[in-house]
């Protein structure tokens, strides 16, 4: 009797960071990481965004159980 066994596909590997040719300038790359870290502050921003209401709202609720009665 033959066992069929599933092919498991590993996943890909971490990605490679973005070479950096001997043609770019240092003010590219400073540009670039300023980029980086300005997208990075949008996505936390929006995170928050959306957190902060939430937990607010809970911790509303959760003192007026506590507290409200």
């Amino acid at each position: 009797m033959a066992i069929a066994v599933p092919t498991v596909v590993a996943p890909p590997g971490t990605p490679t960071s973005t070479p950096v040719t001997e043609s770019t300038t240092f003010d590219q790359r400073w540009a670039a990481w300023h980029a980086k870290g300005a997208a990075h502050d949008r996505a936390v921003r929006r995170k928050i965004a959306i957190a902060a209401p939430i937990l607010l709202v809970v911790v509303a609720v959760v003192l007026y159980a506590l507290l409200g009665r």
